[in-house]
């Protein structure tokens, strides 16, 4: 074998295998984000419309869809990381630099969204149910003062970011083009969320989460397919 050769079967070797690792990654977000979609609706009519006060949250706290609720959004901030790390190497050379930017803002929201739940997961739902409630309104997501939903919500922005970056690499054929603008609207419809929600105006930020909801797991589902028709992976 020569030397050519052999950097042919080496290249060949890791094409298959980013496609396998983005097929599982956009796989699996794909779950989170469909597990999210249901149990975020399941904990949102658990606790009041209105902030009640620390007490009156702690002493209504219901654990399973909270619980159900914290855990794929951690699993997010675990996943799409890697799934963005695939776009990355799939990428042709002249638009890795717009796979790259999106790795880096990825990496921002799962660094940050994975401390931030896994806080919720942990010391936020202990104290709630052990009633010591000092101290955390701050971190309780509900609540107006709450420093969780802000980093939450900067976190978010950096996914809409990654999103709108990466849509950059992807054009050509239909399942391309889809890919593209759902990137570009998921993305778009995250960041404006954020910065109008941080400015006061709600709805926004629930409209947002609509559009985050239709474009984000149908975004995931058709890359799992990209990768999947790239390698021939079988599930």
């Amino acid at each position: 074998m020569t030397k050519e050769e052999g950097n042919m079967k080496t290249q060949s070797s890791m094409n298959k295998m980013v496609s396998r690792i983005g097929f599982w990654s956009a796989i699996l977000t794909t779950v989170w984000a469909i597990w999210f979609i249901v149990a975020f609706g399941c904990y949102m009519s658990s606790i009041p419309s209105e902030w009640p006060g620390i007490e009156a949250f702690a002493a209504s706290f219901e654990t399973v869809p909270y619980i159900a609720w914290v855990i794929p959004c951690l699993l997010l901030a675990l996943t799409f990381p890697i799934m963005m790390s695939s776009i990355y190497f799939y990428a042709s050379d002249d638009k890795k630099i717009w796979s790259l930017l999106g790795l880096i803002f990825a990496v921002m929201y799962g660094a940050i969204l994975a401390a931030n739940y896994w806080l919720l997961l942990t010391v936020v739902r202990e104290s709630l149910l052990s009633g010591y409630t000092e101290g955390l309104e701050w971190f309780v997501i509900g609540s107006p003062h709450s420093i969780t939903n802000t980093i939450e919500g900067i976190g978010y922005a950096f996914m809409g970011l990654a999103a709108l970056f990466v849509s950059q690499v992807f054009d050509g054929d239909k399942l391309k083009n889809w890919l593209r603008w759902l990137f570009i609207v998921n993305g778009v419809a995250g960041i404006a969320g954020v910065i109008l929600g941080g400015l006061g105006i709600i709805m926004a930020t629930m409209v947002s989460l609509a559009v985050w909801c239709v474009t984000f797991p149908v975004a995931t589902a058709m890359l799992a397919i990209l990768f999947k028709r790239a390698s021939g992976v079988t599930a």
